[in-house]
């Protein structure tokens, strides 16, 4: 019997190099590493258990945990302490639903659970170009490492962490904590309320476990700022549902990256293996990136045929490590298969100069157009990328050797695109290609060109009438 989740699917003494899946050569693949810190479930009795009301809205919610008053208000005052545990309200199984559902990304947000990495890495003050300031979630965490820490951690033996669970405190997926993936994401569901667009929320587990059944009741899906990490039910369940006649609204960039999955033994857990490309903090060691759960291979779902290109029409491209940049229609937005996209919108008019936290729709991460890697055809690209600097950096896998010119500022495959295309069945896809693109939505009160061409989309893609695949 194995506790906490060590390391399975290692290569042993035995190993010869000659095969690189465990499933093929079981006695070369002998090898457990165990850690000290391995965490699956920290097992703590339950102390709390609610029951979610049949009528409550579907959405993101937060339980807010306070102390007990001590009837002296100066004390309580001095401790002012809560907290916050996220979780996911979905519908009731019998209950109407709404035609928009929003996929809440639950596997990447256990990929980054507990992230520790700017803490560790040497180098990420000279990366962000600013000064690294801590939280009191770090100083936790620094203090209290038995609640583990997120897949772009290390182990303290240096090797990289393979699991990631949430059945243990998790301290960056809260309201008023991190300001990543979980705080950026609310930026569309807040903009949804302000517009009064009904919707429900699904995660990523109801997609794992159900496939393409998870989706079959929606006409509209919208993923969000960045569904890094998939599983192949949920690549194929979501290609299911644009084949099906279903219209996506991809709202991010640097998503359907890397292939991983739920442990079938571990519910609970994503285990991910990161493969000798892509972006990424530790390396898989040779023989070892084929996951112990499920045995099929691990790093990025480019390298298994299935970029994100085919999905969305883009695919992951560049980050962006100074300031953020803004869209201008292409001569592409001139094609009258997209008109109702950019209705109210000018050539040569800035899209998205503006945003909170960093200033732009078009930032953090980006995702371009690829025909070669499998964007379709026959989309429309009807806007890209300007006004991006020299810390705006190729992912690794874009590039083949080290040369001058891969900034920004000189490396035309170092943007986003805003793309869309029909699928069978009178579906259709649109993808914004940028992680900040939701930041921009709020901007003056929410009347804004980013806003106008969400709505006109969103809007669009609520009618039923189909879409028509173009000669």
């Amino acid at each position: 019997m194995l506790h906490q989740l060590p390391c399975r699917g290692m290569t042993g003494v035995h190993w010869t190099g000659d095969v690189h899946d465990w499933r093929l050569a079981p006695r070369e693949y002998g090898a457990i590493h165990f850690h000290s810190d391995d965490i699956y479930d920290c097992g703590w009795p339950v102390t709390l258990d609610l029951q979610i009301p049949a009528d409550w809205k579907s959405g993101f919610h937060a339980l807010r945990l306070r102390p007990v008053s001590t009837g002296n208000a100066d004390a309580d005052d001095a401790q002012g302490i809560e907290t916050l545990i996220t979780f996911f309200v979905t519908p009731a199984v019998n209950a109407k639903r709404a035609s928009l559902a929003v996929l809440a990304p639950s596997m990447t947000y256990m990929a980054y659970a507990n992230n520790a990495l700017r803490l560790h890495a040497v180098h990420f003050e000279v990366l962000t170009e600013r000064l690294l300031m801590l939280t009191g979630d770090d100083i936790y965490l620094q203090e209290h490492p038995e609640i583990g820490q997120s897949t772009y951690d290390h182990h303290i033996d240096g090797s990289g962490r393979a699991y990631s669970s949430w059945l243990r405190p998790v301290l960056n997926m809260r309201p008023r904590s991190s300001l990543g993936n979980l705080a950026i994401d609310t930026h569309f569901l807040d903009w949804l309320e302000e517009k009064g667009i009904d919707y429900e929320v699904i995660t990523d587990v109801e997609l794992d476990r159900q496939g393409p059944r998870a989706l079959a009741d929606y006409r509209v899906l919208a993923t969000l700022s960045h569904p890094e990490y998939y599983s192949e039910a949920m690549m194929n369940g979501v290609m299911a549902f644009q084949n099906a006649g279903g219209r996506h609204l991809a709202l991010g960039a640097n998503g359907f990256y890397w292939r991983c999955a739920f442990h079938p033994k571990a519910p609970a857990a994503v285990e991910v293996r990161r493969g000798i490309t892509g972006t990424r903090t530790w390396e898989s060691q040779p023989g070892e990136v084929h996951l112990a759960g499920t045995g099929e291979p691990g790093a990025l779902w480019r390298h298994s045929g299935f970029a994100p290109q085919k999905l969305i029409g883009v695919g992951f491209a560049a980050m962006v490590y100074d300031h953020a940049g803004y869209y201008l229609l292409t001569e592409g937005a001139s094609n009258p298969r997209v008109a109702f996209a950019i209705e109210g919108i000018s050539q040569g008019e800035r899209i998205g100069d503006y945003g909170v936290r960093i200033g732009g729709a078009v930032g953090i991460e980006l995702d371009r157009f690829d025909v070669a890697l499998g964007s379709p055809p026959h989309a429309v690209m009807l806007a890209t990328s300007h006004g991006l600097g020299p810390g705006s950096l190729p992912t690794p896998e874009e590039y083949r050797t080290t040369v001058h010119g891969l900034d920004g500022e000189q490396n035309a495959l170092v943007r986003a695109d805003m793309v869309f295309f029909e699928t069978a069945n009178g579906g259709a896809v649109f993808a914004t290609g940028s992680i900040s693109y939701v930041l921009s939505l709020s901007h003056n009160h929410y009347d804004n060109n980013i806003s106008r061409i969400t709505g006109n989309v969103i809007e669009r893609f609520l009618n039923p009438e189909p879409f028509e695949m173009p000669s």
